[in-house]
Order: C-alpha cells, then structure tokens, then sequence
C-alpha cells in the first residue's frame, strides 16, 4: 500500500478544518488559505493568496489570542467573527495563523439575551461557575447605583451585605452543582450594600441558565425598602386597631357584665322575676360578645407570632378543677351533668393561663353541642412524658370529612349553622395554636350522634434546648 504524500496528506487536513483559516506573512498578505474561506468569506482560497488581509479583516490583526472583529465577505457585507490569532516561525520567517469563526447567530443570540435581561423588571446579574459576575442589566444602576462596568468582572459577593460574602459564596456553589434542585423562582432575604454605602433589604430569585459554556446563574435582586415600609406602617396599624379594640368593646362589656352582676344581687322586691330574666340574657349575651372579643385578640397575636407563652412546671389538677367548676353552673343551666376525674396530680411544663383558656374552649364547644340530658367528662391524667386535658361529651359529633375541618379557622359545621349554635369558628383553631406553641398536640374523635372526645397533651418537662 502506498504511503500517502506529507505535503498532500497535509493540505487534507488544513482543508478539513471546519473554520476559515488563513496565513499571513509579515507584510500582511495571505500566503495560506484553506478550503473553508469559500464558505465563510464566499471567495476561492486559491484567489486568495497575495491579497491582503485587510480584504477580509478591515481593521488591523495588532495581538494574538482570541478576537473578535468585524470580517467581510466578498459581496461587501459583514459579519462577526471570532478570529484566534497564533504566531509560527519557519526557517527564521516569521508568519500569523488566523483561525475565522462565524459567530453572526451567537451574536445575534447574545443581543436578543441582552435585550431580555435589560427588559427584566429587576435589577438582574449572571454569573459564572466562579460566583464572577459576567452580564449586568442597567437596573443594577438605577436601583442600586452600580454601573454596569464595574460589576462585570468582578465577583458577585462584592453586593452582599447580609449574609457575609463568604456564605454568598457557599450558597451561589451549593446552586451551582445541583440547581435544578432549587425550584424556579426561589427567593431568599438577604442586604446588599448600594453603591452609596447604606444596605438595602432585597429579594434574590435564582434561576439556572444552561448555556455551550456551562451553567450560568441568573440573580433577579428585588428591592424591599418600601414593602418593609409598608409592613411596619401596617403593623402599627393594627396593633392601634388591636388596643381600640381592646379599649372600646372590653372596657363597656365588662362594666355591663359587672353591672348585671349588682343588679342579680337585688332582692326580689327591687327586681322582678321578669327583669331579673331578661338580665340574665343581658348578661350572657355580655360574656359571650367578651368571649368573642378575646377570642379575636388572640387570633391576631396568633397571626403575627406575637403570642405570649409564658411556661413554666405547672399542675394541670386545679387548673382543671378551676375551669370546670366555673363551666358547672352553665351546665346545670342546659340540663347536662358535668364530671371531673383527675390524678392525685398531674405536672406539665406550660403557660397556665393559655391552658385555661385551651380547656375553657374545649367545654364550652361541648356545652354548646350537648343536648340536655347529655354528659360531659373532663378528665386529667398522666400519660409518659405528656400530661393530658380530656373533654368528652355525648353531643352531636361531627364526621370523618368534618373532623379534617374542625380546627379550620371560621369553620363551622353544618349541624351547628342548622341549630343556629352561636359561635364564630376560632375556638378551636386557637385551642390548636396554644397547644402546638407549648410542643404538645391536640387530638380529635367523634361520631355522628354518639359525641366527641378531644385529646390535649402538654409535655411534662421543660424541652432540652428550652
């Protein structure tokens, strides 16, 4: 077999190349030229030799490396070309290779991209593998002061306030390797520090971009200045709404409570039996509108994490004993029989007040759904680590689908919208938010005509990290 010739087997190959390449002495005139620069330049590599560079490069080759220059074709138009420039040396001549890559559709690619990031309507920054930011948008100016040159270039944790730059670091690597763990539009709180020196309270939406060179990070930084504005303003809001409330509806309700409490104290001759009925209405009417007052002040410290559980070791036994007590007069009034089982004691670690306020919840919906001739059943018991509150009752019941929506706040049943049972549907949900804020659980069996059991469980001891 015959060896193929070096100089042919040469050409081949230099002809293969998938780029224009060209070779130019020292006086700038093409000496190479391949077979590709008929499809890059649309002229003949043969036609080429002895013409100058400038025919199909217009400005000057001054460096080697990869550039890019506008190169032009035989028809006179232009395109943009990468063109990677080495030096070669032979028999003491010296010569530069340039290797001309098309990059019309990248470029073209890159400017619609660019387009999109400056018609984002936040501040947006890419960065690379390097956490190095390579693309800016001009919103990084106009909302935080930082011209676009001088954060290209430069590593993204230069913005970061809050966390430190370190854990910016961390964070954009632990996303760099496994992003698309990290749904789509997943924000996080962090400062940054404006370009004036002051920080400023944003949000960062993190979205991976999967491009020829790798995975790139596209951070969206919203600012939040004037959302916390607004958030602070509103929670001075309410809270005034929540001391109005408290002052306006509490103050004449207990004064008319207490009042009807006097006025129960007269003796029949200065009050008849018919007026001391219709007090007796007054009254409970008072107590309830209290009840619900309480009730919504509760809610609102619940909404805002504002509850305060002041725990400590404390015997559910009296505090049982307390509530039903005070709950055994209503009973007696509806005609159910209420009973008190307890242990010698019982210890739990929590806010006696919050709990007397889950157990007076839990019997008044049991009193509230007993029919008279019912029974209700509070026990106290221990149970391991956990102390128990109980409420039984031979009431109404509620169903399986029901019981999913018991602790939903304003829920009511349908039985109790049938019987006009009065109530507003936060009992409940707030029975569960005091319990869960105490690390216990709230518990709930029931049967349709049969009755209700709820469940309460409050550890016994302090937590460890408590």
């Amino acid at each position: 077999m015959e060896e193929p010739h070096p100089e042919a087997l040469l050409r081949g190959v230099f002809d293969a190349v998938p780029d224009a390449v060209v070779v130019v002495d020292g006086n700038g005139a093409i000496v190479l030229a391949n077979a590709r620069c008929g499809a890059v330049f649309g002229r003949d590599a043969a036609a080429l030799i002895g013409e100058p560079i400038e025919v199909l490069v217009p400005e000057p080759l001054r460096s080697t490396g990869l550039v890019r220059l506008p190169a032009r074709r035989a028809d006179g138009t232009e395109f943009s070309a990468e063109i990677s420039l080495a030096p070669i040396q032979v028999d003491g001549t010296s010569y530069v290779s340039a290797i001309v890559r098309d990059v019309t559709a990248r470029v073209r690619d890159e400017e619609r991209f660019r387009s999109l990031l400056e018609a984002a309507p936040d501040p947006t920054v890419i960065v690379d593998r390097d956490a190095t930011i390579v693309l800016a948008n001009n919103q990084m100016q106009d909302v935080f002061g930082y011209p676009r040159a001088e954060l290209v270039g430069r590593p993204v944790d230069i913005l970061a306030s809050t966390p430190g730059p370190a854990e910016v670091r961390e964070r954009i690597g632990r996303y760099l390797v496994e992003p698309d763990l990290v749904p789509m539009g997943y924000t996080q709180e962090f400062r940054i520090l404006h370009h004036a020196g002051h920080e400023v309270p944003v949000e960062i939406g993190l979205s991976p971009l999967h491009t020829d060179e790798g995975v790139l990070v596209s951070i969206a930084v919203r600012d939040v200045s004037e959302r916390r504005r607004l958030e602070v303003e509103s929670q001075q809001l309410r809270d005034e709404l929540i001391a109005t409330v408290s002052h306006e509806l509490r103050t004449p309700l207990t004064s008319i409570i207490g009042y009807s409490e006097l006025m129960g104290d007269l003796d029949d001759g200065d009050l008849s039996r018919r007026a001391r009925k219709l007090l007796g209405v007054i009254e409970r009417n008072a107590e309830r509108e209290l009840q619900l007052v309480d009730d919504l002040l509760t809610m609102a410290y619940l909404d805002d994490n504002r509850l305060r559980i002041d725990r400590r070791a404390i015997d559910l036994v009296p505090l049982a004993r307390q509530v039903a007590g005070d709950a055994n007069l209503r009973a007696r009034e509806r005609g159910l029989e209420l009973t008190l089982v307890v242990a010698d004691s019982v210890q739990a670690y929590g806010d006696f007040y919050r709990l007397v306020q889950v157990l007076e919840n839990l019997l008044t919906n049991a009193l509230k759904f007993t029919a008279p001739g019912g029974r209700i059943d509070v026990a106290v018991r221990n149970d391991g680590p956990m102390g128990v509150l109980e409420v039984r009752d031979t009431g109404v019941g509620v169903s399986a689908e029901e019981k999913e929506k018991v602790f939903d706040r304003l829920y009511r049943a349908p039985s109790a919208i049938r019987g006009q049972v009065q109530g507003a549907g936060l009992g409940l949900p707030i029975v569960r938010a005091i319990v869960e804020a105490h690390d216990g659980t709230v518990d709930v069996e029931s049967e349709v005509g049969v009755g209700t059991v709820v469940r309460v469980s409050i550890p016994r001891e302090r937590p460890a990290d408590g």
